[in-house]
């Protein structure tokens, strides 16, 4: 047989292997969506494994991104199955999960950006973008969240509102501006920002606690409430339990420490964040 027939050969089975991986993945992903409007993720974590397998079959996926007749349909299909991956780690707060399929998924979004012809851009691209910034927030990377922040055009992080809505956060953690994050879960642009946000919320107030430990002997239970925007009563005094704070009638009783034993917890405190700080700063530069 003549080497050019057994190259068309090859070459018509590995078409033939990537439009039956192409089809065979589009039903799994419809199966993954249904899963994960009826909340069953557990089914959606063997759903993800096969959808997975598939993709390996699908030769313009990212690294390789061989053109074919089907390139941008591949592309566009491998995107929208890791654009759900993310979305389902949201959901089950998997944050190490997010990661993982979200530094996948960013092969779409930047390496796809030259390619002629173009591939037509994601509809779940700025929310989810927007939701990687939360992510790096909650987590205090601080450096990251820059460079990630960097790689958005001026007129996307003014106008997407999944995008604002974090720069807006950032700024008022950074300025102490402690009660707008607090309102920050009834402000959310997408019901998936809320678990994020909720965890924001839970860090600062833990910081206005540690706070509020050092410049008061006590505080009544409304004005603790208040302060740290808990919905009810019952909130705070689980919260204060969790603290190992001592209520004495309708009062906050916070421990007492020696004036040398807080001077020094205020200087390591200081030194700590202030090697943080500098550590942030070098790796922007």
């Amino acid at each position: 047989v003549a080497p050019w027939v057994l190259a068309a050969r090859f070459h018509g089975e590995r078409a033939t292997m990537a439009q039956q991986a192409l089809q065979m993945t589009k039903r799994m992903l419809q199966k993954l969506k249904t899963e994960a409007s009826k909340g069953d993720y557990e089914a959606c974590q063997d759903t993800l494994v096969e959808i997975k397998l598939h993709l390996t079959n699908l030769p313009a996926l990212p690294p390789r991104f061989e053109r074919s007749a089907t390139a941008l349909e591949e592309l566009a299909l491998g995107r929208e199955c890791l654009e759900q991956a993310v979305l389902i780690s949201v959901q089950v707060q998997d944050e190490a999960a997010f990661e993982r399929h979200y530094l996948q998924l960013n092969s779409y979004y930047v390496d796809t950006k030259d390619m002629n012809p173009p591939l037509p851009a994601s509809e779940q691209e700025l929310l989810i973008r927007g939701l990687n910034l939360l992510r790096l927030l909650v987590q205090n990377r601080i450096a990251e969240f820059h460079t990630e922040l960097e790689t958005l055009a001026p007129h996307i992080q003014n106008n997407s509102p999944y995008i604002k809505y974090v720069i807006q956060l950032e700024q008022s953690h950074m300025e102490g501006a402690y009660t707008k994050i607090l309102n920050a879960s009834k402000e959310c642009p997408s019901q998936l920002y809320i678990p994020l946000a909720e965890k924001l919320i839970e860090t600062v107030r833990d910081e206005i606690g540690a706070c509020s430990e050092e410049a008061y002997e006590s505080l009544t239970l409304a004005e603790a409430q208040k302060i740290m925007r808990f919905s009810t009563k019952q909130e705070l005094m689980a919260y204060a339990k969790e603290s190992e704070w001592v209520i004495e009638g309708d009062r906050i009783m916070f421990s007492k420490e020696s004036t040398s034993d807080k001077v020094q917890l205020n200087s390591m405190e200081l030194i700590k964040n202030t090697l943080h700080y500098a550590k942030e700063i070098e790796r922007i530069v």
